[in-house]
């Protein structure tokens, strides 16, 4: 919108130079306008250098932006690669934690089988102890066997006891006796051996039990070990890829902000190129309007001429106003009469001058401007209104034979507008011109003379 405002003030600017009329609202000398052409075509041959630089600056943006897409492209692959990664890695890990579960309720369960192996122990312990007091008991009743045999004679001592009977019957219950005492050694001493194997058998099988127990807890223990070093490795790995992972999201973000700047540069250049562009334009139309211009200026001086010959060959004297020469002699002829009151004519007060010619003398714009009104007045006759913005001023020219303009035309300094005549209140061929401030108002006129060169 600015570039377009600018745009916009850039041709007000140029077709300033003229009115809608192509006609020049200030003349100018052909030498001045030919300058100005020239400095327009030096201006537009830098304006070419820099289009050629922005349309340099363009390329080398569109290849920045491809170069830093293919890295954006490249880090997206490398970003999904990593999060697939990641993901494998997290399948790894929960399955290494499914292991170390399984382990660790290993664990436990060995862990519960040694601790009933080791209450087991306990109580063949106490077993032990039982059997050890019958085994030391046994073995003091063999040695008072044994000692007894030996203080007694052994098997002689048995003879004793049998021959020693005083019957049958009492021979026969003497030999029982003897035979039942043969019995008992023989069943203490069998479960004297047996008790001790049974023990020494007992001893060894739960020893073993517990020491293949604790071996197996080692090795579940171990296994764990390893299975958290696995998993500690592979947590390590995830970590590792997750900052790999940041990395690449952070080089992206920085490749992102990179290619919106480059976006931007080039908005900025292709909205430049377009600015240029319109400046040529802008340019082209200046130097469109100057040449005419200098064509007009080239007729007006012409024109000029030709009007000083008409005035020479009146046999009458130039005008002269001796004013700043903001406005010019809007007609050839001699001044019949000046602003303010007069006394032929019925007397008043005049606000404006007469200049007098013959019918048909060319009627000029005193200054560029708008028509406001070309029309019939009672009292003026044809009549013409002009006003000047550049001054903020408003002529009239009165009592014309015709009119040439239209109200809303634009009209140059020096173009013909009517031709002089006797039209309304008058009294002889002549023109009736006013200047007033702003636009016109009934008895507004100020004095021409001081505006007349």
């Amino acid at each position: 919108m600015k570039r377009f405002i600018t745009y916009i003030l850039l041709v007000i600017l140029a077709l300033g130079l003229v009115s809608p009329g192509s006609n020049p609202v200030s003349a100018k000398s052909i030498a001045e306008l030919e300058k100005e052409l020239q400095e327009l075509k030096d201006e537009r041959s830098t304006i070419n250098s820099e289009e050629s630089d922005a349309q340099s600056k363009l390329k080398e943006n569109e290849q920045q932006q491809a170069k830093v897409q293919a890295k954006i492209n490249q880090l997206d692959g490398e970003i999904f690669a990593t999060e697939s990664n990641i993901a494998s890695k997290q399948e790894e890990i929960n399955v290494t934690n499914g292991e170390i579960q399984a382990l660790e309720n290993s664990i436990a369960e060995t862990e519960d089988q040694i601790e009933a192996t080791e209450a087991e122990l306990e109580e063949l312990a106490n077993k032990i102890e039982e059997l050890i007091e019958r085994i030391e008991e046994r073995d003091v009743l063999i040695k008072n066997r044994l000692r007894s045999m030996q203080h007694s004679g052994g098997s002689i001592n048995y003879l004793q006891v049998l021959f020693g009977a005083q019957s049958f019957g009492d021979f026969i219950n003497r030999a029982t006796a003897v035979s039942k005492i043969h019995e008992s050694d023989r069943t203490i001493m069998s479960s004297q051996e047996r008790d001790k194997s049974d023990l020494e058998d007992t001893e060894v099988e739960v020893e073993e039990k517990k020491d293949q127990l604790v071996a197996d807890k080692a090795k579940l223990d171990a296994e764990k070990d390893e299975v958290e070093s696995k998993r500690a490795t592979l947590v390590a790995q995830q970590q590792e890829l997750s900052n790999l992972q940041a990395q690449l999201n952070q080089q992206r973000d920085s490749q992102v902000a990179t290619a919106n700047e480059l976006e931007d540069e080039y908005a900025e250049l292709e909205e430049y190129t377009m600015s240029i562009e319109e400046q040529r334009q802008v340019l082209a139309d200046q130097e469109r309007v100057i040449k005419k211009l200098m064509e007009e200026e080239q007729q007006r001086i012409e024109q000029l001429a030709k009007e000083e010959e008409n005035t020479n060959n009146t046999g009458l004297p130039p005008l002269t106003g001796g004013g700043d020469g903001s406005f010019i002699w809007p007609a050839a002829g001699r001044l019949t009469s000046k602003y303010g009151w007069r006394e032929f004519n019925g007397g008043g007060f005049h606000y404006g001058i007469d200049i007098a010619n013959s019918k048909g003398t060319t009627i000029i714009a005193a200054a560029s401007g708008y028509v406001t009104r070309s029309s019939y007045s009672s009292s003026y006759g044809h009549v013409i209104y002009i006003y000047h913005p550049n001054m903020d001023k408003t002529t009239v020219y009165a009592h014309l034979d015709s009119r040439g303009v239209s109200l809303g035309d634009a009209v140059s300094q020096g173009q013909q507008i009517g031709t002089m005549g006797d039209t309304g209140i008058s009294s002889g061929d002549h023109l009736h011109f006013e200047i007033q401030n702003g636009h016109w108002s009934r008895h507004g006129g100020i004095d021409p003379m001081p505006f007349l060169p």
